[in-house]
């Protein structure tokens, strides 16, 4: 009889969770078995030197800029830079709505499609979701929401993006005399992990006052606003290489061996004009139809070679890195795989920069109105928790119900299918 890998997956941790207790009994808090946290109180000589090559920026300019961004993103939208192939209408920068707006906007669809839920097909409904613009939400499972080879890449995103932004809280807050309590990482059950820096806070409100704290909790979010830019130019260092811009077409530089293209012969240095008739005039638009296609779909290239127009039939094969994914190979499968890391990196920033601005607890947004409220005469610690508390149940409330439509409807699939 064969062991369930769920039972494998179990063991391993627990294994992994003794053996951890017995080498680092002393810096390792376990709890439950189920979580682990490692906490170090040395964390403010890491980030002093970085905090100090922000010293001659002045502290006013760092409020002003950080804190708008924190406060636009909270209130209205997040202005991002869009990545291929979204610029299909060649926009370079939308706005993503605020997680509250998103949230509203949510319930409205629901609400209007409910209200005529009995006279449409399920189908029917997920479509008029989507026409009110309706946004998705999913757990990212491995093996049943999302492959696993795609959920290995963006565990990477995370951590790098969550280590940033709460290397940015700390930095901004010795940027304004602020201490370091302590920092850190946990993981549990080897899917859920990060990293955490424990700013003083009653120490930052008195050294800096409100604008202190309210810089620190804004930092993070604005340094994942800036690994979003910078995953876009990298998604661009990607896919240019092998697909360069030619009149109307692209130029196929180079042709993977054991790839369908290889094996119909498709020249490299070719141009390619068209996929299934439908033409292609940049890279974007390439990338754009080739994500309708399935492993082992019939396409039918249109090439542009020595002076002639040729057609080219071959079936795709699956990707060697998502077998999900159909694979033509005119773009080497490691580009694709630096390309699929870089996607969700910018996603997962994204992401971050919605969720943490929601003004509700435990997330930075939730801390940032709890310190306003808290600097409103007449308003105590006591009325201002009961305040946030309200906020924080609703807010997540409607997190829950966003969630629990998108699994039913199938709509969650349209948010862990990537380009």
């Amino acid at each position: 009889m064969s062991i369930s890998p769920l039972i494998w997956f179990v063991v391993a941790w627990f294994i992994f969770v003794g053996l951890v207790k017995l080498a680092f009994r002393d810096k390792v808090k376990v709890y439950y078995y189920v979580a682990m946290m490692a906490r170090s109180s040395g964390v403010e000589g890491f980030l002093r030197p970085l905090a100090n090559l922000i010293s001659g920026v002045p502290s006013v300019l760092i409020f002003i800029v950080v804190v708008a961004f924190f406060v636009v993103a909270m209130v209205y939208a997040i202005p991002v830079l869009i990545p291929m192939p979204f610029q299909v209408l060649g926009y370079l920068v939308g706005l993503v709505p605020s997680f509250i707006r998103m949230l509203s906007i949510n319930l409205t669809a629901t609400v209007s499609v409910l209200m005529s839920l009995h006279t449409i097909t399920t189908q029917q409904a997920a479509t008029q979701l989507v026409e009110n613009r309706f946004t998705p939400a999913t757990p990212l499972i491995p093996g049943v929401t999302i492959s696993v080879n795609i959920f290995l890449i963006i565990l990477i995103a995370i951590g790098i993006s969550i280590l940033i932004h709460e290397v940015s809280h700390g930095i901004v807050a010795l940027r304004y005399g602020g201490r370091i309590k302590s920092g850190g990482a946990f993981l549990s059950l080897f899917i859920l992990y990060g990293g955490f820096v424990e700013v003083d806070e009653s120490d930052l409100r008195k050294k800096a006052g409100l604008r202190g704290v309210l810089a620190m909790l804004s930092a993070g979010v604005f340094s994942n606003m800036v690994l979003s830019i910078i995953a876009v130019g990298l998604m661009y260092l990607a896919l240019i290489p092998a697909l360069q811009p030619y009149l109307s077409g692209v130029v196929i530089t180079s042709v993977a061996n054991g790839s369908p293209a290889f094996y119909a012969n498709i020249p490299a240095g070719s141009v390619l004009l068209a996929v299934n008739g439908k033409p292609i005039i940049s890279t974007m638009s390439l990338l754009y139809v080739l994500e309708g296609l399935k492993p082992g779909s019939q396409v039918t290239l249109t090439i542009f070679h020595s002076g002639l127009v040729h057609t080219y039939t071959l079936v795709t094969s699956s990707n060697p890195y998502d077998p999900n994914l159909a694979y033509i190979g005119i773009v080497n499968p490691s580009d694709r795989l630096f390309y699929q890391f870089v996607y969700w990196l910018w996603t997962i920033n994204v992401v971050i920069i919605l969720l943490n601005t929601m003004p509700a607890w435990p997330l930075d947004g939730g801390q940032f109105l709890y310190h306003v409220l808290l600097s409103i005469p007449g308003l105590n610690e006591k009325w201002a928790s009961r305040v946030m508390t309200a906020v924080s149940v609703v807010l997540w409330m409607l997190f829950i119900f966003t969630l629990i439509v998108s699994l039913s409807s199938g709509l969650w699939r349209i948010a862990v299918n990537p380009p």
